[in-house]
């Protein structure tokens, strides 16, 4: 098996996740509260038209942990990753976040850009700041469209 695959023990990395695996994703992630008011349906479309979907298995073959990414290759935004809860505290997280970083669809562009409430500290170790001081260079205004 090769490096960018190793898991901790008990679980295998899949650096692309089949279609099928869109409603496993739906039940992992249905609960957290980024998708809290978002019909659940809207999971599996949003994860197979992303370019990137890591993820990975238990030993009874259950996802277990995900992650996608959008990507443009000049900006890529990382989304729903998650680890089932029985699986965390394991290293599956660090793992789910170093394999989609080094997807070929984030590892080209040149910012890569994720939003958290509670994970500062897991993605602070692989060199992500705070948008506040990033944009402390900048002098635009960021929008956004939210389309209901």
């Amino acid at each position: 098996m090769p490096d960018f695959l190793a898991a901790p023990p008990g679980a295998t990395l899949h650096a692309a996740l089949p279609a099928r695996a869109a409603k496993e994703a739906k039940a992992l992630l249905e609960e957290e509260y980024w998708w809290v008011g978002v019909p659940p349906d809207f999971i599996p479309p949003v994860h197979l038209g992303s370019q990137g979907w890591v993820g990975a298995r238990d030993g009874d073959g259950r996802l277990v942990a995900t992650a996608r990414a959008v990507s443009d290759s000049g900006t890529a935004w990382i989304y729903d990753v998650v680890v089932a809860r029985d699986w965390r505290g394991r290293g599956l997280g660090r793992r789910i976040v170093e394999l989609v970083l080094d997807h070929p669809a984030v590892r080209v562009a040149k910012t890569v850009r994720l939003a958290t409430r509670d994970a500062q500290g897991l993605y602070e170790r692989y060199g992500f700041v705070d948008v506040a001081r990033w944009k402390q260079a900048f002098t635009e205004t960021e929008m956004v469209l939210a389309r209901r």
